[in-house]
Parts: structure tokens; sequence; C-alpha cells
């Protein structure tokens, strides 16, 4: 019989989900909107500031590090809080990647970018636009928005980073801000590794 190369699951697999959101604030107490509880880990691995971003704009990670062994392909799931805010029906968050090839935050970075928890894009070079920035990434997908609020979880999509190194942006085109807190909102890159069986 010939062998077949499977995808194994995370929780038998060397490598563990990475989560971007805010440290200090992260404590999702919903079950049906907390990603991070069945994965094992309410721990963030990247700071990613997810509050109040106006609709129209964008933040962008700390530099993650995927590591030296990474995962070919990640699928990725976000909850965003939209609590006392009103999102358009059918109006998107946009998820992006922006690869680097260095560790260091301010080096290796598209447009020179600054590799920093920020707004996006941050200490870019000759003044680019966040409509310019984002054509330079690898868009992952979108997280559809609907109109009644509060903590919005879906999946966004699988992408391939092409890169040890790289830089979440997520880019808010819902219609409205995200909730002034960020305890419900974080993003989870869950590791897709290939085992031959």
């Amino acid at each position: 019989m010939a062998n077949e190369v499977l995808i194994q699951d995370v929780a038998g697999s060397s490598l563990n989900p990475i989560v971007f959101g805010a440290d200090a604030s992260l404590n999702p107490a919903d079950d049906a909107t907390n990603l991070t509880d069945d994965i094992g880990t309410d721990t963030v691995d990247v700071e990613c500031g997810l509050s109040c971003v106006a609709d129209g704009a964008a933040v962008q990670s700390a530099k993650a590090d995927l590591g030296a062994t990474r995962a070919p392909y990640y699928n990725v799931m976000a909850s965003i809080d939209w609590t006392d805010e009103t999102p358009t029906d059918g109006d998107v968050v946009e998820f992006y990647w922006a690869p680097s090839t260095s560790g260091t935050a301010a080096n290796g970075n598209i447009a020179g970018n600054s590799g920093l928890d920020a707004a996006c894009p941050g200490g870019a070079l000759n003044s680019i636009t966040l409509a310019e920035f984002v054509k330079l990434c690898i868009f992952i997908g979108n997280l559809p928005a609907h109109a009644d609020g509060g903590v919005q979880t879906g999946f966004v999509g699988t992408f391939s980073p092409p890169t040890r190194y790289g830089q979440l942006i997520v880019k808010n085109e819902s219609g409205d801000a995200f909730e002034a807190d960020e305890v419900e909102s974080h993003v989870v890159f869950m590791p897709l590794v290939h085992e031959i069986q």
C-alpha cells in the first residue's frame, strides 16, 4: 500500500497555534466566540492591538516568528468585537500577511514597515498609503460582518507564508469601528502539518 500524506491535527503536532491579540486584555469568556480555549491556551503569542480600529483604517501586529521549522499552510480564524457598534451587513474585515526576511523588528519589511504593533502602515518609506501598502502584502481572506454587532467569529482563509517572519495586517472595512476594549478580539493561526503515513 502506498504512503499517504495527511494533515496532522494540531494536538498531535510539534507546532502550536499562534495567537494574535492584546496580551494584557485578552480574556474571551464566551465559549462560542473563544478560539483559544479549545487549543489549550489563552496566551497571546504576538501583540496585535485590535481596539477602536476605525472603519477604513488598519493595524499591524508586532513581527511574528513562525519558527525555523514551520507549517506549509495556516488556517486563520478571527474573533472581532463590535459590541455597542453597528457594522454593515456584508461589509468585511480584511486580513493580510506582510512577509519579512528578518527577525529584527525594523529590518527586511515590505515598504520599510516598522515591524511594530501599531497603526498600519507604520514607519513606511516614502509615505506609502494603506491602499498601496496592502497591495504589497499577501491577502489571507475576509471576515464578513453582520449588523447585529457583538463578537463575530469565523474562518478567514488559508495561506502559505513564504518566509519565517512577518506581520498580520487587519484592515477594517466593516462600516463601523471595533469595540474599545480588546477582551474578545483575537486572531489564531492554526498550522496545517503534513504527515506521511
